[in-house]
């Protein structure tokens, strides 16, 4: 205790901390090094750069731009397979070339029963899966206002008739008026004559055998009856134009009653719409109205005016999605065999009628349409089926086709150096050498493969320098 009252630290000096022992390096004799700061954040940075070199060295490094085309498949004996489906002698019961997934639906098409006027549905007669007849009722729409209309036209058209009897009776009180007019002009012609003799005759006495009183009274009657005269003519006119008035108003009124007979006729049609029937005979595929529902012609919606989709279960077809690698095999007339999982121990013969004129790009088909022969009634639209298509062989080979019904394989003659073709992934990008077998055969500029490649597969045209495995950038070419 210091004398003061002062707490003194007892402690040696050896025991004080300093600022210059906490700033000291380390020992060098213990062989240790501190790791630097910016060592983690470096670290980090660059496990990061490694990640990301990995995932898009694709995408970074520059690919190699190449043509490529596709592997092309004929017939082995030119058109002659073709021939012989369209004269009918390809095989039903021949081996299978390939198959494909497809979907079952109307053949050739669904048929729509559309309302012709706009219009609420007042009540359905039909429910999905029910059987219906060309004609039968499948909706009505509330008739109210279509009868108003029809009524409301059909009273004009009345009117207008009525307007034309009126204007007809006119007509003939008109000519009854010419024809008293008529009568009258010619008493006043005569009168008119009458006083002129009277007046002539007294003109031609000698002075004084008349009085002047007397002679001025006979010309006075003659003026008059002139007079009369002009009126009556003037009358017949008037009476005869208003006739041809008459007349000319009922041709109008002719045209307005046309019209209004087209009214009546127009409204009757939209009146007898609001029935909406089946257009042909078939199965309700889908119901698109029910009741309380608008349903409007001219709108955006192409359903907008639908009732119901039927279609005929005896005309089915399904729609195939044949892979590129396969399509080259397809043809018209050619022959199939269908499988439903609906009934897997029934086989349906089928036969391809029409192969779509645009492949699918992203999915990389070729659509067909297989027509099936004698479907059953449980079949159904958007069934998944399975199609087996039929090796297109003929019946009689030797007369004809000559050939065994295969398929020959061409490639550009630019795609080959030596006996090697380079083939392009079009999901990866890359290129693998390929080892084919050719007889030489030319045409066209293609080349005969027999062995080594499959049709729909990418060749490179002209490949110059390459690797096996190295990444392109492939650019296909339309020959």
């Amino acid at each position: 205790m210091h004398p003061h009252g002062c707490l003194v630290s007892t402690d040696p000096p050896s025991m004080k901390p300093s600022l210059q022992s906490l700033s000291r390096n380390p020992d060098p004799s213990t062989g240790r090094t501190r790791f630097p700061a910016w060592g983690i954040p470096a670290t980090i940075v660059l496990g990061f750069g490694l990640l990301f070199l990995t995932l898009f060295r694709d995408r970074i490094l520059p690919a190699k731009q190449v043509d490529v085309a596709i592997v092309l498949a004929t017939p082995a004996e030119s058109t002659a397979p073709r021939d012989a489906a369209a004269a009918g002698l390809l095989r039903s019961d021949g081996p299978t070339a390939f198959q494909a997934s497809g979907w079952i639906e109307p053949d050739p098409l669904p048929i729509k029963a559309t309302a012709l006027v706009n219009g609420v549905i007042d009540e359905v007669h039909v429910l999905e899966g029910q059987n219906v007849e060309q004609g039968q009722p499948l909706a009505t729409l509330i008739r109210e206002d279509f009868e108003l209309a029809l009524r409301s036209a059909e009273q004009m058209l009345r009117t207008r008739e009525a307007e034309r009897a009126a204007q007809l009776e006119s007509i003939e009180a008109g000519r009854r008026s010419v024809i008293a007019a008529r009568a009258q002009a010619e008493a006043a012609a005569a009168q008119v004559e009458e006083t002129r003799d009277r007046v002539d005759r007294v003109e031609g006495l000698s002075s004084g055998s008349i009085s002047e009183a007397e002679l001025v009274s006979i010309r006075s009657a003659h003026r008059r009856a002139k007079a009369v005269e002009a009126a009556a003519s003037a009358a017949v006119g008037k009476a005869e134009a208003e006739v041809k008035q008459l007349e000319a108003n009922v041709s109008v009124l002719d045209a307005a009653i046309g019209s209004a007979k087209v009214e009546v006729e127009t409204a009757q049609l939209a009146l007898s719409r609001t029935k909406i029937s089946a257009p042909a005979d078939g199965r309700v595929l889908r119901l698109l109205g029910a009741p309380g529902q608008k349903k409007m012609l001219a709108m955006d919606d192409p359903d907008s005016a639908t009732v119901a989709i039927l279609f005929d279960p005896e005309h089915l077809q399904v729609r195939v999605d044949v892979p590129l690698a396969d399509a080259a095999g397809l043809q018209i007339g050619q022959r199939t065999r269908i499988r439903c999982s609906l009934l897997p121990d029934t086989v349906f013969p089928g036969e391809v009628t029409r192969i779509t004129g645009e492949a699918d790009l992203q999915r990389n088909t070729l659509q067909a349409k297989v027509r099936i022969e004698k479907p059953s009634d449980q079949l159904r639209p958007e069934m998944l089926c399975r199609v087996e298509f039929l090796e297109a062989t003929a019946r009689d080979t030797s007369a004809a086709t000559g050939g065994t019904g295969s398929l020959t394989v061409w490639i550009p003659e630019a795609a080959l150096a030596g006996d090697t073709v380079w083939v392009c992934d079009p999901e990866s990008k890359r290129v693998e050498a390929r080892t084919v077998l050719s007889v030489g055969q030319h045409e066209d500029g293609y080349l005969r493969i027999d062995e080594g490649l499959q049709p729909g597969e990418w060749v490179v045209v002209g490949p110059g320098d390459l690797e096996d495995g190295q990444r392109v950038k492939p650019n296909l070419i339309q020959r």
